[in-house]
């Protein structure tokens, strides 16, 4: 996948090495635009030491009148130009967090193509609803917990994730693919990140959350399913068991009467008693001669 990059230099933190670390699991990123006004700030200003190093365009923007935000007006009309001249562009990735960019994602979006925006908490619901998927900064900069820096901002229950899994495993006779099953949830909502709950990777975030309903398994390296963890499934680890059981108590019993048997058929040796020795009778004869 190949993304367009807007980053809005007036509503977004300077720090890039993080987000571009996220971006490398999306793809690649040849267009990179930083919209804002760089003629009043030093040469040492974050943002130029950020373009200069991870090659990004600056984009000069004048604000030609006070309390009129023309670099929102600026990011819009790259964006639209992007759209419609680079046709090997796949999507739009926006780092900002203002919901005034919600016609710009709308306008990718109608023309198939994918809106990723990077922004705060605090974002509106209308712009992070338009983009195909939304990513809390806060997630990536490594921030404090979500249960500290929510400010008002729900995330989605597990109650509604489940419904979605379980519309999509009764899709599939029971059984789906992971990766199928998160591209569902954040299709319906586009904040959805294992990392809102505490989980770095998604196949413990669904194991630990939904042991009791859900199996997950590895058909594949790195290739995991969830189904439905039945009643039958938990009848089937409670009876192996006791099979087991029952072949260890029965292979004792065997080993018993082989035992028993071989014991039986050997006869038993008696010691022979010693013939007692006859003494000799000794018969005296008297010598001939002397008579």
């Amino acid at each position: 996948m190949k993304y367009a990059l807007l980053i809005d230099s007036e509503n977004a933190e300077p720090r890039m090495d993080e987000v571009f670390w996220e971006l490398t699991k999306l793809g690649d990123t040849p267009i990179r635009y930083l919209i804002g006004n760089f003629t009043q700030i030093p040469q040492t200003h974050p943002w130029l030491k950020i373009a200069q190093k991870h090659a990004i365009t600056c984009v000069q923007t004048m604000n030609f009148t006070k309390g009129k935000n023309s670099l929102d007006i600026s990011l819009v009309i790259e964006g639209m130009k992007v759209l419609y001249e680079k046709t090997f562009i796949d999507g739009v990735i926006i780092v900002a967090s203002d919901s005034d960019y919600t016609p710009l994602a709308r306008e990718w979006r109608n023309a198939g193509k994918e809106v990723i925006g990077i922004g705060r908490k605090l974002t509106p619901e209308s712009y992070r609803a338009s983009c195909t998927k939304f990513i809390y900064s806060e997630n990536i900069y490594n921030k404090k917990t979500i249960e500290e820096e929510d400010n008002g901002t729900e995330i989605v229950s597990i109650e509604k994730i489940y419904e979605i899994i379980e519309a999509v495993l009764n899709e599939n006779n029971g059984m789906a693919q992971l990766s199928v099953i998160v591209e569902s949830i954040r299709k319906a909502y586009t904040d959805f990140d294992v990392r809102n709950y505490g989980y770095q990777k998604a196949r413990d975030f669904f194991q630990a959350s939904f042991q009791n309903k859900l199996k997950l398994t590895e058909e594949k390296k790195n290739s995991y399913f969830l189904s439905f963890r039945d009643k039958l499934d938990e009848e089937v680890r409670i009876v192996i068991p006791l099979k087991e059981e029952k072949k260890a108590i029965k292979k004792e019993t065997k080993k018993v009467s082989k035992k028993e048997v071989k014991k039986a058929s050997k006869p038993e040796k008696k010691k022979a008693s010693k013939p007692k020795s006859a003494k000799p009778k000794v018969t005296i004869v008297e010598d001939d001669l002397a008579l």
